[in-house]
């Protein structure tokens, strides 16, 4: 393993699992050979592409200091006439749209599921409310729910959390509370989430306030 992504994944492996950490920068590295890389790119995906898959993921609002360590020193390993390119936002962060869903309606809750079932690479879909339960396991079971709850309940009494990212067996989970309940996808392991973890973090409840 190339030096950098070794400490790269160690870095990581503070906030998620070794094998989710190498699942990230799979993903940034977007087939490149981290070998054939040099400081200045790497410089670039850290503060680039890895920042973002962190940001959709966890609740962090710069780089882990150990990554900012890492980047310190690349930054000095850079010739003066080689200085690295501000990273490109991404086009997704250009809108920014909450999605309300009424879970008082079944049949929006059932549309909800329903519409992210059907996204690229999704495995399964679970949204788990006090005014009722929408699944779409695939080949999974009901087993599949009772594991996802007592997840969801274990990190509520760590604290509130905004999202929880790991990989589930062959698949990549991710977790997030809504409102009362949560909201959970599985999807294949290759499956690029930059637009299922920006979708996901726009879903909001529709609040009734009683008179």
């Amino acid at each position: 393993m190339n030096d950098i992504e070794r400490k790269i994944i160690e870095a990581l492996s503070h906030m998620v699992s070794p094998v989710a950490a190498h699942n990230l920068l799979q993903r940034t590295l977007r087939g490149q050979s981290p070998d054939l890389l040099g400081p200045r790119n790497w410089v670039e995906l850290i503060e680039g592409p890895l920042q973002r898959e962190l940001t959709g993921i966890l609740p962090v609002s710069g780089l882990l200091p150990e990554l900012q360590k890492l980047v310190r020193q690349l930054k000095t390993e850079i010739p003066r006439d080689e200085a690295p390119r501000d990273p490109t936002r991404p086009t997704l962060e250009t809108t920014d749209l909450t999605e309300y869903v009424d879970l008082e309606r079944t049949q929006d809750r059932e549309a909800l599921v329903q519409e992210l079932a059907r996204g690229e690479g999704v495995l399964a879909v679970v949204l788990d409310s006090v005014h009722g339960r929408e699944t779409r396991l695939g080949a999974y079971t009901d087993s599949l729910v009772s594991l996802l709850s007592t997840v969801h309940r274990l990190l509520e009494r760590k604290g509130s959390y905004r999202v929880f990212y790991t990989v589930f067996r062959e698949a990549q989970l991710i977790l997030r509370p809504l409102d009362h309940g949560y909201l959970a996808v599985l999807t294949h392991n290759e499956t690029n989430l930059g637009q299922l973890l920006y979708r996901m973090g726009k879903i909001e409840a529709i609040q009734v306030v009683e008179r």
